[in-house]
């Protein structure tokens, strides 16, 4: 098996062109690294993680409930299996503008044995929130949507799991930054540190009508995702693009474009768990072990992975912990994946 050494510096490191110290390369090179045995156990818990005859967010057990929230309303589905095994309810917030449809290989895995709630964000399609020229649309807002969320549906006073990948994890640490956002576990899955977006295109966003937005959609994919090699990963942003409402679009991204959460994640007290498992042009693997560095109570957690299986692989992970009370903190079958950090 490659090493972390050689698949960065082999594939990456003459573009980037980066100098870093010995110390360093090692230090990362155990982040990021697992042994063959643990590479089995990664790919058995995956590939358990597969169904046959699945009718993809099937009415019968998927509820569809639009929650209030300032200036509007938010859409979340509700999935409850016939039978149930979690112990814990698990909130869902997926990445930035990311539909529903995008999320099947989550929903496969776990609609047959875990309740959870997939909360669709105010910069969705889905949303209701009117005048759009008026709305609150930063991340902030989103933090207090999710917690009015959890209120609407009486989460507050129970043990349940709030878990999301990039963006969504990005609205996590926000909210527990301005403490506007509580949940007994909080589980993170390459959380962005700031809009990966070009810079100069949300310094714009205010002055570009929605309909020019519409009609360059295709120079848009070009340039951010032209040269994107991981072909799951690029087809999954293809997709939110072309789904995407371009009004609510140019606003929350113009309001994002300010943020960066380094320098800032040491305020946060609470524990939060950092998971990684591959890497692509939109996420670094070398930020996620550095965000759970700078968080005082970080753990993280590397499940190599293909990027074809990313979503897999998060799936898997929220099953081990759904399945287990609060009390028990970590499954047995994820521990041996928690890596030490050095913390300076």
């Amino acid at each position: 098996m490659a090493t972390y050494q050689q698949k960065y510096f082999g594939a990456q490191g003459m573009k980037k062109k980066k100098k870093i110290d010995s110390d360093d390369i090692q230090e990362k090179s155990q982040e990021l690294q697992v042994t063959e045995e643990q590479q089995m156990k990664i790919d058995q818990l995956i590939d358990s993680t597969r169904k046959e005859g699945v009718k993809y967010w099937d009415k019968e057990i998927t509820e569809e409930i639009f929650v209030p929230v300032d200036g509007g309303k938010i859409r979340v589905l509700h999935v409850t299996p016939k039978k149930p095994k979690n112990k814990r309810i698990i909130l869902f917030i997926p990445g930035w503008g990311v539909i529903a449809d995008g999320f099947q290989d989550l929903y496969e895995g776990l609609f047959d044995s875990i309740e959870f709630y997939y909360v669709e964000t105010r910069e969705k399609g889905s949303s209701r929130i009117n005048p759009i020229r008026k709305a609150d649309m930063s991340i902030s807002q989103n933090a207090k949507d999710i917690q009015s969320t959890i209120n609407f549906l009486e989460l507050q006073n129970t043990d349940f799991i709030i878990a999301g990948p990039c963006w969504g994890a990005t609205i996590q640490l926000l909210g527990l930054l301005e403490k506007t956002l509580h949940a007994p576990t909080m589980i993170t899955f390459d959380p962005m540190h700031k809009l990966w977006f070009n810079r100069f295109l949300l310094d714009i966003a205010p002055i570009v009508p929605a309909f020019l937005v519409n009609w360059l959609k295709p120079l848009f994919k070009w340039v951010l995702f032209g040269n994107m090699k991981e072909k799951t990963q690029k087809k999954r942003s293809e997709d939110f693009l072309d789904n995407a409402d371009a009004r609510k679009w140019k606003k929350a991204a113009y309001q994002a474009r300010k943020l960066n959460l380094y320098g800032r994640l040491n305020e946060i007290q609470k524990e939060i768990l950092v998971f990684n498992g591959t890497t692509d042009k939109v996420h670094e693997q070398i930020e996620y072990p550095k965000i759970a560095k700078e968080l005082p109570n970080g753990r993280f957690f590397y499940l190599n992975t293909d990027e074809s299986k990313r979503e897999r692989m998060v799936t898997a992970v929220l099953r081990e912990f759904a399945l287990v009370d609060g009390k028990t903190n970590i499954p047995q079958s994820l521990r041996e994946f928690e890596k030490k950090l050095t913390r300076i």
